[in-house]
């Protein structure tokens, strides 16, 4: 019998949220130790059992009270699991199984009638296609987002050098790392680059390409706020606006595209027209589900999500209307009636605590002035 494999486990414990770790079938429970030596435990008799993540096949183990979940998506795992807790699991085994197969059927459905209806969208004209990409969008694996975001990228004029500072790049993304176990769409690979520019900005491409301003940076209070703008573009990636935007913005060639998959065909568009697409024009509808969702995903994350309201108050107060200055608010409508919404969101979260984001922020904030 196989009793070691290799995987990982999520712990508000570790910093960023997760860690890769080797996990043994003990004759208890299950235990999973990190690189960095720590332990995780969880007794078969208390282990809540599901199947998911990115290819369905991952297997998710969490204690009672959730606080730790040990998961691994080697094939044998199941199996192996099943006899080191001599059965006493194979109801939730099977259970998720069935679900699995459940989704893997509505999944399939969901493409077909994609497919079917690309004939009548294409029939419906241009304003039917562009609402069929929408729904379409839905249905597109990740991958597709990751080779138009990272084709988007190597493209892109970012405004300035990108630093390669590990203080700065390293708070960024262990921003991102805290949040990422909490994103609404699996598979999402985040990845940050900080870019010396004292535009207050920052954006997220599809598949998790994100840029950081060391202008967004500087002007920031504190670290909240800065995680509270990331949390927000990270949203954007994850409910795949992105890909929206492009659709709508290219017209019907792009909105077929998506309808088919045909990540090629949208690249031959442009990745001048996409940043454009994507990037710098959300609608408000989008936006409004972005401050949503970043909210959701900062609270989940055990960050607190009110400075969200206070920078929007911030770059008001600051700059006004922003002459000369790109910045992360000027390009977001509305403003006063975004704080509100954010502070109702807020005000009726459930009560948890909060806990400090794991960085130095004087001494990031102190490299980027040095940089000036």
């Amino acid at each position: 019998m196989d009793n070691k494999f290799s995987g990982g486990v999520f712990s508000d414990t570790i910093e960023g949220g997760r860690a890769g770790a080797e996990i043994e079938l003990a004759a208890a429970g299950i235990t999973a130790r990190t690189p960095d030596g720590e332990t995780f435990f969880v007794a078969y008799r208390e282990c809540q059992v599901e199947m998911g993540g990115f290819n369905g096949k991952m297997v998710f183990c969490r204690d009672a009270d959730r606080t730790v979940t040990i998961f691994c998506d080697d094939r044998k795992f199941p199996k192996e699991l099943s006899m080191a807790a001599s059965g006493t699991l194979d109801d939730q085994l099977g259970a998720s199984v069935r679900k699995r197969k459940r989704n893997s059927r509505r999944d399939r459905t969901i493409l077909l009638a994609v497919l079917a209806g690309l004939l009548i969208v294409i029939v419906g004209g241009y304003f039917g296609v562009r609402a069929g990409a929408r729904a379409a969008v839905k249905a597109l694996p990740v991958s597709v987002d990751r080779q138009i975001g990272k084709t988007a990228f190597e493209s892109m004029d970012l405004g300035g050098p990108e630093i390669q500072d590990p203080v700065i790049v390293g708070a960024m993304q262990t921003i991102v790392d805290q949040l990422t176990p909490h994103a609404a769409l699996e598979g999402m690979e985040f990845e940050v680059h900080v870019v010396d520019s004292p535009i207050i900005n920052a954006f997220a491409l599809p598949g998790g390409t994100m840029v950081v301003y060391t202008g967004l940076i500087k002007n920031a209070e504190n670290v909240n706020q800065v995680a509270a703008v990331i949390g927000h573009e990270m949203a954007h990636a994850t409910l795949r606006h992105g890909l929206e935007r492009m659709g709508q913005s290219m017209g019907i060639y792009a909105a077929v595209a998506l309808l088919i998959g045909d990540a090629g065909g949208l690249m031959a568009i442009g990745a001048d027209l996409f940043q454009i697409a994507s990037v710098n024009s959300y609608s408000r509808e989008q936006e409004s589900a972005a401050d949503a969702e970043g909210v959701r995903m900062l609270h989940s994350a055990g960050i607190d999500p009110a400075p969200m309201a206070r920078f929007f108050e911030i770059m008001e107060q600051q700059h006004g209307d922003l002459p000369g200055v790109i910045s992360w608010i000027s390009t977001h409508p509305d403003h006063a009636s975004r704080i509100d919404s954010v502070n109702e969101m807020v005000a009726a979260l459930p009560e948890r605590e909060y806990k400090p984001i794991q960085v130095d922020w004087d001494e990031v904030q102190a490299r980027v002035q040095a940089k000036e």
